[in-house]
């Protein structure tokens, strides 16, 4: 029985070949998305979990009050709370080489440079803790020296070529030397700790607080007892706040823990040494790949049904000469079967060479290979029940009917009121909308981050590092770039989009002052040539400030800083004092507000220190847009000649497109999967409109007959559609809008949802839906009556 059906189908499949690609298109669209977005989401899920302990490993986190979400602690301060909490068994700290997150770190073996942005210092237990793999070394004694390193493969090779890097050494930014002890394999890709290049330095992690009065952030991660529980080892770590001589700067800190596989999606904090998602945006995707696949269930339905009325003489007769009803109904689950598996191994084919393209825009490395278990599973598990799914009810649609009905009867009909058709027809419809509002709404979001008004002017402004090694260099290299002639202004100071240096001011030095106000700060070290050069724009400056020459004891505070203190309203001589500081320094100037992080993290008060040999992290340039290349090629010569290193440089507009890099990627790919969602509804709508009109013609006729226009015999016909577009879209709203709101509160700065969004997505719509079910209506409205009811 199961080869006769197969034969069927084979015959039917080449007899009706547009039926067929449209049934197949259909299916073939929805489990491509789908594919795609199910390894996307596997990946996601599975960040960390190869770590055989993950369960019990954390993260050390914390929420200030000034500052936020933060993901780093101060360095030693696990040394003051595990022996306090029996719970801890163990930790491990890591900490970034470069001076800003993120930076490029230049790595040189006999004069073979090369920069990384992986290169971390961390504690000698590192892979003892972890589960990284070693090559060639135990992991008891991998990172024991002074000064020793462990070096991926990745990086050996580019490094090192094919001699062996074990006892070779690494001049790290010029500025001291490591010794390779051992070599790892790369770090899975999925895994949200990524390194090239770890270095063990002794006491680096320990602060030296009562005589620099600074503290050293890293992450801290820590092992816990199974046990273990989380709130008690929680409280214990606030509890240990009083044990460290830096006390007082812990006080408006809230210390969490978050489980190593939860450090990828459930994060809080936005600024990290590694990459981090949301769970929001991967239960999205989960909603589009429900959604599409409903859809192309829905389709494949449709499709079937609608051909199934108009070839109920060819069932009637199978039930006449013998056909039962289970014969029936394993007939359309072969076939649903049959196109389903089709389906699903061009979906295959499709999904693996469409991987490029998905990983490059998610900076991912997802593979799929036909001999893989994913293939076998996705293809017969999948495909069957799938098949199963899809064709259960035209299986029993069409063997419900009796033999005699359906031989005298050239149709029949999906129901005596069409309920069914109509609650399909609507699913698609809302699931539609709330994709087209949802796509609507982040495009508006992602097009608010690129033109809102960050503070400063990044128009043609470029960011040249500098590293410790040259300090004596910086003022020589600055006054020679600013002799080259597409340079208009330079400045050296410590603002590094995406990094920040955090301190704390207050109005009085007086810590028991009754009306003290304090407040943690970024902290911006620059030189009078900043303000120029960044366009950062003055809302006031004192009489004795000209606005370019900022000196020892006085600074410059942003607008944020000025409503807090209430500097505005009060004339006279504004002093604030830092730590420990009894003297004060001088406010003589007051700054609109500028971003240094992306718009999800709302703005902290910023002061502008005068410049100092520590806080010199880089050159800013605003260059002449005409030569800018030109421009860019003399002044990497002159840094090239004077620091011996190649040169980099940023431009600051592609730094800021960096903090949504990751959006802009998923939003992307949203688009592509909500066109595709939108595609597959619409050919759903076509299959049930020729479904429809195959049951209206004789009614069109007869209307034709007494006089009924073309035009209002469209308008009839497409009536019922735009009213459920409209009912679509009143139920879709709502859902879209409570949706969005959770999305859009991660943005500090975000758009106000309009009605107009609404409106807009709804009239789009309801006009690609009439573009698709115009072309059948004008056919049949258009027909001659007398060829329509001929046998009537």
């Amino acid at each position: 029985m199961f080869q006769n059906h197969l034969k069927l189908i084979l015959r039917k499949l080449k007899r009706e070949k547009l039926y067929s690609f449209v049934n197949i298109l259909g299916l073939t669209i929805g489990l491509t998305a789908v594919l795609l977005i199910a390894l996307y989401v596997r990946d996601e899920l599975s960040f960390d979990k190869f770590h055989k302990d993950y369960k019990n490993m954390y993260r050390v986190t914390l929420d200030h009050e000034d500052w936020g979400a933060r993901p780093f602690i101060t360095s030693d301060f696990v040394e003051f709370f595990s022996p306090e909490i029996p719970e801890v068994e163990g930790f491990v700290r890591v900490s970034g080489v470069s001076r800003a997150i993120g930076g490029d770190v230049l790595l040189r073996n006999n004069n073979n440079d090369i920069s990384s942005t992986k290169v971390f210092f961390t504690d000698p237990n590192f892979f003892k803790f972890f589960d990284f793999e070693l090559v060639n070394s135990g992991k008891e004694g991998a990172l024991n020296g002074d000064m020793s390193a462990v070096i991926t493969e990745g990086l050996a090779e580019r490094l090192f070529g094919d001699t062996d890097p074990v006892g070779e050494s690494i001049l790290i930014n010029k500025e001291f030397e490591v010794i390779v002890a051992a070599l790892a394999k790369d770090p899975p890709s999925n895994s949200t700790v990524q390194f090239e290049l770890l270095i063990h330095k002794n006491d680096y992690f320990k602060n030296d607080f009562e005589n620099t009065n600074g503290l050293r952030n890293v992450l801290t991660y820590i092992e816990l007892n199974p046990e273990s529980s989380i709130e008690k080892v929680e409280a214990g770590i606030n509890d240990s706040r009083i044990l460290p001589p830096y006390r007082e700067w812990l006080e408006k800190s809230d210390f969490g823990l978050l489980r190593l596989d939860r450090q990828r999606l459930y994060a809080e904090y936005e600024v990290d040494f590694f990459s981090k998602n949301q769970i929001d945006l991967v239960i999205l995707f989960i909603a589009i790949g429900a959604t599409i696949l409903a859809l192309a269930i829905i389709n494949y339905v449709n499709l079937i049904t609608a051909q199934a009325t108009r070839k109920v003489k060819e069932i009637g007769l199978r039930k006449v000469i013998g056909a039962s009803k289970v014969q029936l109904i394993a007939y359309q689950f072969v076939e649903a079967i049959s196109l389903t598996i089709i389906s699903f191994i061009l979906a295959f084919a499709i999904a693996e060479r469409s991987l490029p393209y998905l990983n490059t825009q998610l900076g991912k490395a997802i593979r799929l290979d036909y001999f893989s278990s994913d293939f076998f599973i996705w293809i017969f598990v999948f495909g069957v029940l799938l098949g199963l799914i899809s064709g259960l009810y035209p299986a029993f649609f069409i063997a419900r009917f009796k033999a005699l009905s359906l031989v005298q009867r050239s149709e029949v009909s999906l129901g005596s009121k069409g309920y069914l058709r109509r609650f399909l027809v609507l699913f698609q419809f809302v699931a539609s909308a709330i994709l087209l509002v949802v796509l609507s709404i982040i495009s508006q979001q992602m097009n608010y981050m690129k033109t809102k008004d960050l503070g400063f002017d990044s128009d043609f402004l470029v960011s040249v590092p500098l590293y410790r090694d040259s300090t004596h260099l910086f003022q020589t290299v600055k006054n020679e770039i600013s002799t080259i002639s597409g340079v208009q202004s330079a400045s050296i100071n410590g603002f590094v989009m995406g990094s920040r240096i955090q301190t704390s001011i207050s109005n009085h030095w007086d810590r028991e002052y009754e009306g003290r106000i304090g407040s943690g700060v970024t902290g911006v070290y620059a030189d009078g040539d900043f303000f120029e050069t960044a366009g950062v724009e003055f809302v006031w400056k004192a009489d004795q400030f000209d606005g370019s020459s900022l000196k020892e004891g006085q600074i410059v505070v942003d607008y944020s800083l000025a409503e807090k203190f209430k500097l505005l309203e009060d004339q006279a001589i504004k002093k604030l004092y830092r730590y420990n500081d009894k003297v004060g320094v001088e406010v003589v100037g007051i700054v609109k507000d500028f971003h240094v992080e992306s718009l999800k993290t709302e703005i902290i008060p910023t002061i502008i220190f005068p410049l100092s040999d520590w806080g010199s992290r880089n050159i800013l340039l605003k260059i002449n847009p005409n030569d800018a290349q030109g421009t860019l090629a003399k002044v990497g010569g002159v840094y090239e000649t004077l620091f011996d290193r190649p040169f980099e440089f940023y431009y600051l507009d592609d730094q800021i497109a960096d903090f949504y890099k990751k959006e802009q990627g998923q939003f992307r790919l949203f688009k592509l999967f909500t066109s595709l969602a939108i595609f597959i509804s619409l050919l759903g709508l076509v299959a049930l409109t020729i479904f429809s009109l195959e049951q209206r013609r004789k009614e069109v006729s007869i209307r034709k007959v007494l006089g009924a226009s073309v035009q209002r015999l469209i308008l009839m016909l497409n009536k019922e559609y735009s009213v459920l577009v409209l009912i679509a879209f009143i139920i879709a709203s709502p859902i879209a809008y409570y949706a969005m709101q959770d999305w859009l509160q991660e943005f500090k700065y975000r758009i106000s949802l309009s009605p107009l969004t609404f409106i807009g997505a709804f009239l789009g719509f309801l006009a690609l839906s009439w573009l698709v079910t115009i072309a059948q209506s004008l056919r049949v409205s258009r027909e001659n009556p007398a060829d329509v009811l001929r046998d009537e």
